[in-house]
């Protein structure tokens, strides 16, 4: 049986403009996909939109447009920056599209017949940027927001709920596992939502329209949660005349992972498992809730100035440039920063001194020395050969494990010793001295070695993996992690004229 691999990234928002934060999540989804994919998985990865709710409907009327006019050319944005940063997705969920709206629907309706939803009125303090209903711990000193510290309108109306209080005790057991990564996060949730006690939360408003009507109260609409959480089954069929995708993708023998900003985790560890729970469904394997990103350790935001447009770092850089950054640079246990001065520091450190000199280097001494060709691909200094099987398994295990930026560690360290191999053993000298045999061991052990980073990095340089594997002479083989290590029965090709893979950045 094929092992498959379900990877969602939440839906986004599309009332603002771009920023780096939509690129770090898709990218990390994207790349895991592409290693999971590397294994012999068989993969889906989901992405979308979040298109309802009262502050899509409020910017609709101030561009005196429909929601839809409003939000279409926010949606192809977003559509545009994944094709630019190579983002392989296979579905992209609109909250809109007419299947999603049917299914939450009849999702609603199942969870109120099964007693999981009842009908009450709420009055509480409402935060239209963040879409939710806010606790005391939620407010500053000054009554405003803490997350978009925008002052909360005070709402009073008949609303649905849904009996999450009843859920607790299921709550503090998965979150008890290890279902929330990093391990510190699960802490979070229980300190500050699970230990005070559940309430019960609020799924319809009748304060706006621009929302999924349920069927039994057109009165009402349902609100933001229980329909943007909904898109993670619906977009795989649930519920459905066609729902292969959701039996094949969301089956026990699926690992499904779900990415999430640390912002919307209580959304995902809780409110989303207790609809999974109500509805009789397997919980995700793990929901990792990744950090921001800061610059120069400041959230970003626009009355700061600090915002980035991944656009413009595509266009100037290049996507591999960016996605190199977001995989080694933004830990996905904890914030990372993000400057252009970090940006292009890496960029030359890594990619042009490190990897890029590297293979370069290797091209330019097996063309001089042998004619772009070595014969003997077991002759070797077991040493850095050591060095470099060592790396595949510790990478394996930390992408295993989604820790992408210390497994990219991993590669460049490799780098860093091939690097100083070549120091060590000067080629240059030993053509010189006319030691070939010595040579040839050296260049076969460096030619092995830059076929390894290669490879490893393949889930993120995208687009330059094709020259890199050129450069190593590995164009038309099929690689995987077992015949990487070995080189048994590889044979690479006669190299061509050396490339400069990553122009330094100036």
């Amino acid at each position: 049986m094929p092992k498959t691999f379900y990877v969602t990234t939440p839906i986004y928002y599309p009332s603002g403009d771009l920023h780096i934060g939509h690129a770090y999540t898709t990218t990390l989804a994207d790349i895991l996909k592409r290693y999971k994919e590397m294994q012999g998985y068989e993969t889906f990865f989901l992405t979308g939109s979040d298109e309802h709710g009262q502050k899509i409907e409020k910017k609709a009327q101030e561009e005196n447009l429909t929601p839809l006019d409003y939000l279409e050319p926010k949606v192809n944005a977003f559509k545009y920056l994944w094709k630019k940063l190579n983002i392989n997705y296979d579905k992209f969920i609109r909250t809109t599209d007419d299947y999603h709206e049917k299914t939450v629907q009849k999702i609603f309706s199942k969870l109120l017949q099964e007693g999981f939803v009842y009908k009450g009125n709420y009055e509480g303090l409402y935060c239209v940027s963040c879409e939710e209903f806010l606790t005391p711990e939620q407010i500053d000193s000054e009554g405003l927001c803490i997350i978009s510290k925008n002052k909360p309108e005070l709402v009073k109306e008949d609303t649905y709920f849904l009996k999450t209080s009843m859920f607790e005790e299921f709550e503090t057991k998965l979150l008890q596992s290890d279902f929330l990564i990093p391990e510190y996060r699960r802490n979070e949730m229980l300190k500050n939502f699970i230990e005070p006690g559940l309430k019960d939360l609020s799924v319809t408003r009748i304060s706006f329209n621009w929302g999924i009507p349920i069927l039994e109260d057109n009165r009402h609409v349902i609100y933001v949660w229980l329909d943007a959480l909904s898109n993670y089954i619906t977009g795989l069929g649930y519920l459905q005349e066609d729902d292969s995708l959701f039996k094949k993708f969301w089956s026990e023998d699926t690992e499904i992972l779900q990415l999430a900003g640390k912002e919307i985790i209580r959304f995902h560890s809780i409110y989303w498992p207790i609809i999974l729970k109500a509805l009789n469904l397997r919980m995700p394997t793990h929901l990792l809730g990744h950090g921001w990103i800061l610059s120069k350790n400041t959230k970003m935001s626009k009355s700061l100035g600090n915002v980035i447009n991944p656009l413009d770092l595509i266009d100037e850089f290049g996507a591999d440039g960016l996605r190199f950054y977001i995989a080694n640079e933004l830990p996905t246990d904890k914030d990372g920063n993000f400057t252009i001065e970090l940006f292009k520091e890496s960029f030359n450190a890594h990619l042009a001194n490190n990897l890029g000199n590297l293979i370069s280097r290797v091209n330019n001494m097996i063309t001089k020395y042998f004619n772009g060709q070595l014969q003997n691909m077991q002759n070797v200094d077991l040493e850095l050969i050591n060095l470099g099987a060592q790396a595949i398994d510790k990478y394996t295990k930390l992408m295993d494990q989604y820790k992408i930026s210390e497994a990219m560690r991993v590669v460049l360290d490799l780098g860093a010793q091939a690097n100083k191999y070549i120091e060590e053993n000067a080629p240059w000298n030993l053509e010189k001295e006319n030691k070939i045999q010595k040579l040839e061991k050296v260049m076969v052990t460096l030619q092995r070695t830059i076929g390894i980073i290669s490879f490893l990095v393949k889930p993120i340089l995208v687009n330059t993996y094709e020259e890199m594997i050129e450069q190593s002479g590995l164009t038309g083989i099929k690689l995987n992690f077992e015949n990487i290590k070995t080189f048994e029965n590889i044979k690479p090709k006669k190299l061509g004229n050396k490339k400069v893979l990553f122009q330094r950045i100036k």
